[in-house]
């Protein structure tokens, strides 16, 4: 009969290693990645004016097309990666075929503004291995188990990408203020006043409003609005909800009011924001 454990090492923690409980205000982060995509021939992908509510990473096998950002190209070649934040606007310009490899995802925290410019990173051997690696399990036999590696693959390479990034390290913030953003983003549909906030705060409503905008920058009124609009523009881009139901889905009165805000953010309304979005990487 086995002996039962004398118990022990039921902690992660030990003396020797580094504790890593604080990844997400070091700037560590997990993805959901919607799509990855490959075309060994790829072309027609001259698309302008592209405004995302999603990541996108980008590589191409030969050269002969770019991403042109205001005034600047950024060529994209076998020897790069290249990373397009969301909320960026861009035109994909594209004069040749080329193998053609992309990812759209969404990073599940990210700890400061990232500059929402194209970011060009070169192509070490780990991030050629892995991109040959995402390449082998998009383009095998579709099914259950090969969706299952093609999703590690396609995370291998985006936290190996980002290990390569300078991530700005977030400033400490309260507790009470991660509980309450929580909450925020898991009831956009709902009421998120002031008041409601205040009480769930535990403040008053003048003194939640300054110390909210003291930690976020925003008043609460301000980042509701805002995380309504991003929320309803990856409704828009990703699912095939009207846009009525996305509307309501995040907490705005009607589509008359959801247009006038969501335009503000986005500079197009909801339904030529939807037109907009291109499928293909």
């Amino acid at each position: 009969m086995p002996r039962k454990p004398k118990g022990g090492y039921q902690s992660p923690f030990t003396r020797h290693g580094l504790r890593l409980g604080d990844a997400p205000r070091l700037g560590f982060t997990t993805f959901t990645i919607h799509e990855c995509g490959y075309l060994p021939h790829g072309s027609d992908w001259n698309h302008p004016a592209v405004l995302s509510p999603f990541w996108r990473l980008y590589r191409n096998g030969a050269s002969g097309c770019h991403v042109r950002f205001g005034k600047e190209n950024f060529p994209l070649q076998p020897d790069r990666l290249l990373l397009i934040p969301d909320a960026t606007p861009f035109d994909c310009v594209c004069e040749t075929r080329a193998p053609h490899l992309w990812l759209h995802f969404t990073p599940l925290q990210t700890t400061s503004a990232f500059p929402r410019r194209p970011i060009v990173l070169p192509l070490t051997p780990l991030l050629g291995a892995l991109v040959e690696s995402l390449i082998a399990a998009r383009t095998a036999a579709d099914s259950p188990l090969t969706r299952q590696h093609l999703y590690h693959h396609a995370a291998a390479l985006l936290h190996s990408a980002f290990a390569r990034l300078e991530i700005p390290i977030a400033p400490e913030a309260p507790e009470r203020l991660d509980q309450i953003l929580r909450f925020l983003h898991s009831q956009l549909a709902g009421d998120l006043s002031n008041a409601v906030l205040a009480r769930r705060a535990i403040m008053g409503e003048s003194v939640f409003i300054r110390w909210f905008k003291q930690h976020t920058g925003l008043t609460p009124a301000l980042y509701v609005q805002q995380a309504r609009a991003r929320h309803a523009a990856q409704l828009l881009a990703l699912t095939d909800r009207t846009i009525e139901q996305i509307a309501a889905d995040c907490g705005f009165p009607n589509r008359f009011y959801f247009t006038r805000v969501f335009r503000r953010h986005f500079t197009s309304g909801p339904a030529e924001y939807r037109r907009r979005q291109v499928r293909a990487g």
